[in-house]
């Protein structure tokens, strides 16, 4: 048997691929194949040489280590290496990085992922209009982003996307996957055509990867100073809404002065309580988790979301966003808010200051039912794969 995977999740494109759940996401997967082949499937992957090696993993040594073959699709048709290898199934990880790529004459069993699609929702509820982060964004950002909703810009833009990816997502030949309940519901609503069934597979678990010492300098003397702190990651993503937990941080400051806020990848800082560090290994990550007095995971659009489930592995409570797939995935585990309200805010994370074990019982139990689910869910698409 000959399977083709994606790589392009592991590649860097000059904006943000590479790195973050879909990198993981793709990594679990692929570690899980290779661990149950036998000796007579041959591994192949889709590349694009004109992308860098991404930061979270090296797919080259990667591909070496393993025996996966590249195939570089920057030139030459995936049909195309599909009719040359003999591939018998293609796995495509994220649907929506093949906007560039022929897709035509892929008539192989075909097994594709689409995770989310805010990029429709954002356009359709223009919620960035409210997204205007005074500390990091000119008012010329948020002119642009108006502009782009009111000209119709966006939705030009994403009837470009789905036109081209959804055809192959609707074929015969493609078993189509989503990673949560709400993300099949938002597809079903935004793409009433697509008549296909379109199944649910949860996002695998990452294997933790937990050094004893703390390589990031800044990292170690925060954990070292023992000061409480709030952990917010993908700090540069507007919808993660830093705007309005950095909003509600510097009013808590004036209550709680030992108080901190670590962000990652922002690029800015509000005030001297606050630390922000652009990048953290695995290993620095998991450390960051444990000794974080909450994870803030405030978005407005999730399709699964990784974050809350790191975070209660180190009994690391979450106060999350009530809204999209994050309920479904965090339960009852979670402190929520409406992320349109800096005041819910602030009530959440001041009720886990005045209860920090609040959500102790629930957090483990509700870790050990996802992680049975993505079991389950991972091994019925390999055994779909392997045509077991």
């Amino acid at each position: 048997m000959n399977i083709l995977l994606d790589f392009l999740p592991f590649m860097y494109d000059g904006r943000t691929r590479g790195i973050g759940g879909v990198a993981s996401f793709a990594k679990s997967f692929y570690d899980e194949i290779i661990r149950q082949k036998d000796t007579t499937t041959r591994l192949f992957a889709l590349y694009d040489s004109s992308f860098s090696v991404g930061k979270q993993y090296d797919y080259q040594q990667y591909a070496r280590e393993n025996d996966i073959r590249l195939l570089d699709i920057s030139s030459t048709p995936i049909s195309t290496h599909i009719e040359q290898q003999h591939i018998n199934v293609l796995f495509i990880a994220v649907g929506q990085f093949y906007v560039p790529y022929d897709l035509n004459g892929i008539t192989c069993k075909t097994i594709m992922f689409i995770h989310d699609i805010a990029d429709v929702e954002r356009a359709d509820n223009r919620v960035d209009l409210l997204l205007w982060d005074k500390t990091a964004d000119k008012g010329v950002r948020w002119l642009k982003q108006f502009a782009n909703i009111f000209l119709g810009r966006w939705n030009r833009q994403n009837h470009h996307i789905y036109s081209h990816i959804i055809p192959l997502y609707a074929a015969k030949n493609t078993f189509a996957f989503t990673v949560s309940e709400y993300s099949r519901s938002t597809l079903k609503y935004y793409f009433p055509k697509l008549k296909k069934d379109i199944q649910i597979c949860y996002s695998p678990a990452k294997s933790p990867i937990m050094d004893d010492s703390i390589e990031n300098e800044t990292l170690r003397h925060l954990i070292d100073s023992g000061k409480p702190y709030l952990l917010m990651l993908a700090a540069n993503r507007p919808y993660k809404n830093i705007y309005t937990v950095s909003k509600v941080f510097k009013r808590l400051a004036t209550e709680y002065p030992d108080l901190h806020l670590l962000t990652l990848k922002y690029g800015h800082v509000i005030n001297d309580h606050h630390i922000d560090i652009p990048f953290l290994s695995d290993s620095d990550l998991e450390h960051a988790y444990k000794h974080a007095l909450a994870l803030i995971f405030g978005s407005f659009f999730e399709g699964f979301g990784y974050p809350p489930l790191e975070a209660m592995r180190h009994r690391t409570p979450t106060i999350a966003s009530n809204v999209t797939s994050i309920p479904e995935i965090l339960g009852d585990a979670g402190i929520y808010f409406s992320p349109f309200y800096p005041a819910d805010l602030y009530r959440a994370i001041k009720q886990l200051i005045e209860n920090p074990h609040c959500c102790q019982s629930k957090m483990e139990k509700r870790l050990a039912e996802i992680t049975l689910r993505q079991k389950q869910d991972m091994q019925n698409v390999i055994d779909l794969l392997f045509e077991r």
